[in-house]
């Protein structure tokens, strides 16, 4: 309680100090000076004037710079706000990136005491960490010889605000197309505003990223490339670019889009349409159908997912002899509808080895493979939920394939 009332007090004595006039001879620093190189540190007494000033010298400067702060910004300016506690002549904005050799004086702004003053950079850059600070100066004529047109007045430095940073990000660039036409791949992309350009990166075949073209338009949104393999896997991405005094700085990586090998390509192709064809949400089974086929689905779930009833459910006569029901079922007729029924079934236990097209029997499910990735795969399937229902594009991870069991036709 005590603190409390101390600092009421103190509140109430400030308050009557910024009434009365007083508060402006209160010298406070914000921030060192010598911070900034080739500004002069503060002086508080001008160069001849006497120690006891007469009724016709200048009043003691003041050198507050506060409440500094970023007040907006946009992918080109950035505007500064701060207020002035005194009454000097104006103000000196300063900024520098780690690019610089040191701080670059931007503009001046005209001091108006005991008011909010701003200034916007309309150099800004995206990508870049700016430093801003800004000092306070009053034009310094000791001897009152009046200046001469065009002759700039020699100031002296009367405090230097507390710096502000900021970084705004390039936005993350988005592929929208990777595709192929005989020995040509096209990359396309969306435009972002205000950047100077784009890099686009190439991986073949399990090998590393290397960059293959730099676009320097923002307006461009496409690019060919007349030497693609057509037996090799291709992925590329793509990210916006920024030029500053020669250096570079980026935005993020576009999520990759691949082309494949034309035999690939085909089987993702069959994939497409299998999913048009048996859409995901649907049912593979034949409820309230009076004739079976195994091509049927319907938009009612079977039974069994409250009663042992599997009589609804649809089933496929599999290519290795067993009547397939449900998710065992959908998994080898999807296989023959893409590799034709008298395809040979070849079998192993290496996730690794695994590819787009195997079928994959684990834990008493059955799945086909859509999507080969390092440490899981993307798959097709049917009665995951106990009700028949079909789905695609479910993730299947490493660690819950131990023990599984893969057949391939290719």
């Amino acid at each position: 309680m005590k603190k409390g009332i101390q600092r009421i007090a103190l509140f109430l004595l400030v308050l009557s100090m910024v009434l009365s006039g007083n508060l402006g001879n209160q010298k406070t620093q914000i921030a060192s000076a010598g911070s900034l190189p080739g500004i002069q540190a503060p002086k508080h007494k001008i160069a001849g004037q006497l120690d006891e000033p007469d009724a016709g010298q200048p009043e003691e400067p003041y050198e507050d710079i506060s409440l500094v702060q970023i007040s907006d910004y946009s992918a080109n300016s950035v505007t500064l706000t701060w207020f002035s506690d005194g009454n000097n002549d104006g103000f000196r904005i300063y900024r520098k990136c780690k690019y610089d050799a040191g701080y670059r004086l931007l503009g001046m702004v005209k001091n108006t005491p005991y008011a909010m003053h701003s200034f916007t950079d309309k150099q800004f850059k995206r990508g870049v960490k700016f430093t801003y600070k800004i000092t306070a100066y009053r034009v310094a004529d000791p001897d009152g010889v009046p200046v001469e047109p065009g002759e700039i007045p020699a100031t002296i430095t009367e405090g230097v605000s507390a710096s502000e940073s900021i970084r705004v990000d390039i936005p993350k660039a988005s592929l929208t197309s990777v595709s192929r036409s005989g020995g040509k791949v096209t990359v396309k992309w969306k435009k972002i505003s205000n950047v100077d350009g784009y890099e686009i990166f190439r991986k073949v075949s399990g090998g590393s990223y290397r960059k293959v073209k730099t676009v320097s338009s923002a307006n461009t949104v496409k690019w060919s490339n007349g030497a693609a393999s057509s037996s090799k896997t291709e992925s590329y991405k793509v990210r916006a670019l920024i030029k500053y005094e020669g250096n570079l700085a980026y935005g993020a990586f576009s999520i990759a889009k691949s082309i494949y090998p034309t035999s690939v390509q085909r089987v993702i192709n069959k994939f497409k349409k299998l999913q048009k064809q048996f859409p995901s949400g649907k049912y593979w089974n034949h409820m309230n159908r009076a004739k079976y086929d195994s091509s049927t689905v319907t938009n009612t779930p079977c039974h069994h997912y409250s009663i042992d009833d599997i009589s609804t459910c649809n089933h496929y006569n599999c290519p290795n002899g067993i009547l397939g029901f449900q998710c065992y079922g959908f998994a080898w007729k999807m296989s023959d509808l893409i590799y034709g029924r008298n395809a040979k079934i070849k079998k192993h236990k290496s996730f690794d080895q695994s590819k787009m097209g195997d079928v994959v029997r684990y834990k008493g499910h059955s799945v086909i493979i859509t999507e080969k990735h390092k440490e899981y795969v993307v798959v097709g399937e049917c009665n995951y939920g106990n009700t028949c229902m079909i789905l695609w594009g479910r993730k299947v991870y490493r660690s819950e394939l131990r023990g599984a069991t893969y057949s391939r036709r290719y």
